[in-house]
């Protein structure tokens, strides 16, 4: 009965975070939506043309033939950096979940009293592992559809290692190989089907770009509050299970005893945990992936467990299933941080450069999705500035914005004054996270700050990414954006993404310094490969 009351009780929180993380974004979105609205006071004075200028701008320019060396070797040095990175990353990932996978294999096996040789605990231990390939997606900014294809390679990379081992060990317990060991392959996948629907299952809940920035807090809260009815039930029948007890329940509270008498508690340690999150958030100890990664992992081992415990019952058993299960979810954190910082640490990294994200708002969809393809990208390479807005509300929203929101106190998080700028400006994250990446510093904006803060960011970017998508003579906020960028910074900084919705005479006007005009790309909705270009681009451009 408890393992089967284990499963349901998960699948409840799953079903309730996919219930509970949209509605929580939505709300928070609408928030800052209002906030953007607000037009408290007087609008602030902009900064003078040619203060505030980075080194960069102002210095020396080099030899021609320097320049162009520089053009043609740093994005290529970058680009080749960055293949290193992700190669080392997914290996760190496949360590971090490889490893504790062998210890759920392990116990898995003995209970089972099934037979302990390396093909059989690696056929369990592979499809454990294969987690390594969502947690290495989100670390480096993978695509979905790249991902996915990585995925069922690397399953099918296990499954083959899987047979050859099979076939390896087969002298070293007497018996010859033999071709219907390849049905081990079918195996495999047979396995990886049974044991990853629930997790696929939570990943789609916790996972999803749109939910992500909050799925993994509200997935932790419901979590530690489910506690109260899964432990209530079992207090209550505890208490009725003697003649005093059952007396005092059914002729007072009632069968909900155990609940009400655990909710408060579970409530308010279910809110200790949100805020003790949020610290570490904002401390550094972890960042938006990591979290998510972890909550991928436990997933994995609390299906395991779930799936032991339904099959061998008694306390000895859970005892076991418990300690081990702990470990193997204990020792994941420190595995994957260690291996994050060999990834980074095995070849010199670039100077950080920071990028400043420019766009026209109204289309949330595209708007997400060049986000996804140069933005979070960009976070391997420097920290990214933008101007918070609901259209990436989605991508940018962290546990300390989260805990804000939840407090009432998101009004805090917006530039409402000249010193709120400056303390924004100087206490900007420009500090990578322990995983490698670098964050987002999204600026909440009311509707008389926007302007002389994207002048300040626009001085501190190394390079500009502006979204035109959709540009035309209703969108003078644009309008504004380019003419400061026209003023304030060399055309070579800046990259201007269009497409066939872009009003280019308008654009002509507007993006042109003297007789130089700044860079162009062309970016259709769903072309991935025009989007590497622009990030190519951006790269040229922050050289």
């Amino acid at each position: 009965m408890l393992g089967g009351e284990l499963a349901a009780h998960f699948i409840s929180i799953i079903v309730l975070t996919l219930l509970v993380a949209p509605l929580v974004l939505w709300r928070y979105r609408r928030a800052v939506l209002a906030g953007m609205r607000d037009a408290p006071g007087n609008a602030l004075p902009l900064p003078a043309v040619g203060s505030g200028l980075p080194g960069a701008a102002v210095a020396a320019a080099p030899p021609a033939d320097l320049q162009a060396h520089a053009a043609a070797a740093g994005p290529a040095a970058a680009l080749a950096w960055e293949k290193g990175v992700r190669r080392r990353v997914f290996v760190a990932t496949l360590l971090a979940t490889g490893l504790p996978s062998l210890l759920l294999a392990w116990l898995y096996i003995v209970m089972g009293d099934q037979p302990s040789t390396p093909a059989h605990v690696l056929l369990k231990a592979g499809v454990s592992a294969s987690i390594a390939v969502p947690v290495f997606a989100v670390l480096t900014a993978t695509p979905f559809w790249r991902a996915l294809r990585l995925w069922l390679l690397t399953l099918a990379g296990m499954g083959a290692f899987g047979v050859a081992l099979s076939m390896l060990q087969r002298p070293f317990y007497g018996r010859a190989p033999s071709l219907d060991q390849t049905l081990n392959f079918v195996l495999f996948f047979q396995l990886a089907a049974v044991t990853l629907w629930l997790p696929m299952l939570l990943g789609m809940a916790t996972g999803a770009r749109r939910v992500r920035g909050v799925a993994p807090i509200a997935f932790a809260g419901l979590l530690v509050f489910s506690l109260a009815p899964l432990l209530g039930m079992r207090l209550t029948q505890w208490l009725t299970g003697t003649s005093t007890g059952a007396g005092w329940v059914l002729s007072g509270p009632g069968l909900e005893t155990g609940f009400v008498a655990l909710a408060l508690p579970a409530g308010l340690v279910a809110w200790w945990r949100l805020k003790t999150l949020a610290r570490a958030y904002e401390h550094k100890a972890f960042s938006d992936a990591q979290l998510l990664a972890r909550t991928w992992w436990l997933v994995m081992v609390a299906v395991t467990a779930v799936e032991m415990v339904s099959v061998y019952p008694g306390t000895v058993p859970l005892l076991q299933i418990l300690a081990v299960s702990t470990l193997a979810y204990l020792v994941f954190p420190p595995l994957l941080a260690r291996g994050l910082r060999w990834a980074y640490a095995a070849a010199p990294r670039p100077a950080p450069r920071t990028l400043l994200l420019l766009r026209v708002f109204g289309d949330t969809a595209r708007t997400e999705a060049l986000f996804d393809r140069i933005a979070s990208r960009w976070q391997l390479f420097g920290p990214v500035t933008m101007i918070a807005a609901p259209d990436v509300i989605a991508r940018t929203v962290d546990p300390g914005d989260f805990l804000r929101f939840a407090l009432g106190h998101i009004g805090t998080s917006f530039v409402n004054s000249r010193a709120d700028l400056d303390r924004r400006l100087a206490t900007m994250d420009e500090r990578p996270d322990p995983d490698g990446r670098y964050r987002i510093n999204e600026f909440c904006c009311r509707d008389n700050t926007w302007q002389a803060t994207v002048v300040e960011l626009m001085q501190r970017a190394d390079a500009v990414v502006m979204d035109l998508r959709g540009f035309n003579a209703q969108r003078m906020g644009c309008e504004f954006e380019l003419r400061e960028l026209a003023a304030r910074l060399s055309p070579e900084r800046v990259v201007l993404v269009v497409d066939g919705s872009t009003d280019r005479a308008l654009l002509g006007r507007h993006s042109r310094v003297g007789e130089t005009a700044m860079q162009v790309a062309e970016v259709q909705r769903g072309k991935g490969q025009q989007a590497d270009a622009a990030f190519e681009a951006l790269l040229h451009a922050a050289g």
